[in-house]
């Protein structure tokens, strides 16, 4: 007695074929989910942690470790950027609401733009700092190797290549 007379086989088939249907499918959704996420990594790095020191393309032309000293040597100084971020985003909500003000104060709003600018120039000065003491520390290969990949990392100077300069 042959399979196809008793019609058992043909539908386990089917059955079998949409299965792996259904596996291929979602093994490609898999995949295609992994490979975005290393793509969009890679296209997209993560931010620096909120209690790193940042300087923009030259703190994260640092490494890992050199970002960590960074943060160390910032905390043994007590300095505390979490708290100036915190100050900084405060500044952004005053800022807001002084603009959004009826009556409009631009005395107010000056003095706010004053308060971040005196709060964005101590920022720099002290990572500039920090930074200036982590490079003396420094042996010449590090340093050549930060030097190298800031030239990599030197597109975050000009216009996106995807977009036409606006000047």
């Amino acid at each position: 007695m042959s399979t196809q007379a008793t019609g058992a086989a043909p539908k386990m088939r089917g059955w079998v074929r949409v299965l792996l249907i259904a596996s291929v499918t979602l093994n490609l959704l898999v995949a295609g989910v992994v490979i975005g996420g290393v793509l969009r990594h890679d296209r997209h790095p993560p931010a620096p942690n909120v209690g790193e020191v940042s300087l923009g393309p030259l703190t994260e032309a640092f490494s890992r470790e050199d970002r960590a000293a960074l943060r160390d040597r910032a905390q043994e100084r007590g300095q505390n950027f979490r708290d100036m971020r915190q100050q900084a985003k405060a500044d952004m909500e005053a800022l807001i609401a002084a603009i959004e003000a009826e009556p409009y104060d631009p005395q107010r709003v000056s003095d706010l733009l004053a308060r971040q600018r005196e709060r964005t120039l101590e920022r720099a000065q002290i990572g500039g700092a920090l930074i200036a003491e982590r490079l003396e520390a420094m042996g010449p290969e590090a340093r050549r190797a930060l030097a190298e990949r800031l030239r990599r990392g030197g597109r975050h100077f000009g216009p996106p290549r995807d977009k036409p300069d606006n000047r």
